[in-house]
């Protein structure tokens, strides 16, 4: 759908039609394999996801932020660890202070995925730990703890929304470094609030939705992508598509959405490196620790 958007609106500023081929296969391994073959001229992008970050560490590509650059990040996503409505932690505070005390279990989508990476960054600067439960998907991570099954879920606040409205779960903190605030005006606190050493580190595990192209491309092609990037992401449609699905517009461009990518790359695969998840160092790579 973030290619039909971006498609939709890019056209209208670059004037050519920009049509979206869905290739699946390897998690977007074979779609960014394929882009890349392709001639460095500006007419072959890559809608990327966060999940590339993890190539390095899980073999999927030995592709990465050196071969790819970004024209800019579309959406990101608002990773939030919740707990039973009922459930004796009731703040930010006192999770914190329970991953330190490392007593927790806590369910994701899956060991090294999307919604288990901010919770070892998180434990990480804590000097803490909890024991992960993996699920299918961030909503059976959040109706895992709805039921009480573990004492928090990491997922999409968009996968936990229902159960919070009903009164099955409590948010307590957003992954990131401003709150986040609901339409019904709950102001859910960021992380940094309850752990300053996570400020600088929220880059490293944030999800996100972006497009991309192959390094080569003249640099004046990139900049006319960059700019028809920019007019389509004031467009009502995007604006109304986050709001739908409760997706934070991010806007990054050109070389500060590469640092994006870069610092992600950099950190999840050396976190999955670390817990024994990856199928060989970051370092074969080139990818230094972060």
């Amino acid at each position: 759908m973030m290619g039909r958007l971006l498609s939709e609106g890019m056209k209208k500023s670059l004037g050519v039609a920009m049509p979206v081929v869905n290739m699946t296969g390897a998690n977007s391994a074979v779609a960014m394999a394929h882009v890349y073959q392709q001639p460095k001229d500006g007419y072959n992008l890559f809608g990327v996801s966060s999940a590339v970050s993890t190539f390095p560490a899980t073999g999927l590509s030995k592709l990465t932020y050196k071969e790819f650059g970004m024209v800019g990040i579309l959406f990101g996503n608002m990773a939030t660890f919740c707990v039973p409505y009922d459930s004796p932690i009731k703040d930010g505070k006192e999770l914190v202070e329970r991953l330190k005390k490392g007593d927790l279990t806590g369910s994701n989508s899956g060991i090294g995925g999307m919604w288990h990476v901010p919770q070892l960054i998180v434990a990480n600067a804590l000097g803490g730990k909890f024991k992960a439960v993996p699920y299918t998907g961030g909503a059976p991570a959040a109706l895992a703890a709805a039921k009480k099954e573990v004492d928090f879920s990491t997922s999409d606040l968009s996968e936990a929304l229902t159960l919070i409205k009903s009164k099955m779960l409590r948010p307590l903190i957003v992954f990131d470094d401003e709150p986040y605030v609901m339409d019904d005006g709950t102001k859910i606190p960021p992380i940094t609030d309850f752990a300053p050493a996570m400020k600088g580190k929220i880059a490293g595990g944030l999800g996100w939705r972006a497009l991309g192209y192959p390094k080569g491309v003249p640099q004046d092609r990139v900049n006319k992508l960059i700019d028809a990037f920019k007019v389509t992401l004031q467009s009502d449609a995007v604006k109304d598509f986050a709001k739908k699905n409760l997706l934070p517009i991010n806007g990054k461009t050109g070389a500060e959405a590469d640092r994006i990518f870069e610092a992600a790359t950099q950190t999840q695969s050396w976190i999955l490196y670390d817990i024994k998840e990856a199928k060989g160092s970051p370092q074969e790579l080139g990818i230094p620790r972060p």
